[in-house]
């Protein structure tokens, strides 16, 4: 168990709930709001091993939620073959690599694309590059949610170059998350990343998770297409600075 004061913990509690709205909200940001606020008072692989029973949870109820797992596997397998081959190259480099270099170059491409996407609205992947450009995202989504469980944003830029649906979306990014985390969860044993000590906490997480994803749902509903993907984009920018202030700072 982590050794945290009575307002850390309240603190960590606050945080997941957010995560959770902010994941209801727009199917992803998990892991991007939690990761770098919990890990100010915690070690990072620690917040990982909890981290990793909410993301499971709540991606397999979105997943299975939304009505779209068959025609996403369909659509996207190539993709998700590859992210699942990558995600053990992610675990190697949690214990090894310079996570500040990789936090930097993430996060610029993050802030990046996704500023050009909001300043050009009707740019689309041709069909031809849907494909090759798949097994790219795919590798990189494989390799940082290996490395942080932060491994939507390259799948999420790939999912909003080809202007997928709103509930579209959130049904194949939560596909794309489970992917990862199952052979991710092997992974981390594998490497001593995550330990039955981790458990208890991990699962008490989910209880602030899902009371923010609720919530975070019904907000959804009453979002139209063109505002969900202005405010995920917005949001990606935000996540994409974040990445390099820590890597940076």
């Amino acid at each position: 168990m982590l050794d945290l004061s009575q307002t850390a913990l309240t603190f960590a509690f606050a945080i997941f709930a957010i995560g959770g709205f902010t994941k209801g909200v727009l199917g992803v940001g998990l892991p991007m709001v939690v990761l770098p606020l919990v890990s100010i008072f915690a070690p990072i692989p620690e917040v990982v091993a909890i981290m990793y029973f909410s993301i499971l949870a709540s991606n397999l109820w979105q997943a299975l939620r939304g009505g779209q797992m068959v025609a996403a596997f369909k659509r996207f397998w190539p993709l998700l073959l590859v992210l699942s081959c990558t995600v053990w190259a992610g675990t190697f480099s949690l214990v090894r690599l310079d996570q500040t270099v990789v936090a930097t170059i993430l996060g610029l491409a993050i802030a990046t694309f996704s500023a050009i996407s909001l300043a050009s609205p009707s740019f689309r992947i041709p069909k031809r590059l849907e494909r090759p450009l798949g097994l790219c995202a795919g590798a990189g989504g494989g390799f940082f949610g290996g490395m942080a469980l932060i491994g939507g944003p390259p799948v999420i830029m790939y999912f909003v170059a080809l202007h997928l649906k709103k509930e579209e979306f959130i049904g194949s990014i939560g596909l794309v998350y489970l992917m990862t985390l199952i052979p991710a969860g092997f992974a981390f044993v594998h490497f001593g990343v995550l330990e039955t000590r981790h458990v208890v906490p991990g699962l008490v997480s989910l209880v602030p998770t899902f009371a923010g994803l609720m919530v975070g749902q019904w907000v959804r509903g009453r979002i139209n297409q063109d505002r969900f993907r202005k405010i995920l984009l917005g949001t990606m920018i935000l996540i994409g600075f974040n990445l390099i202030r820590r890597g940076l700072f």
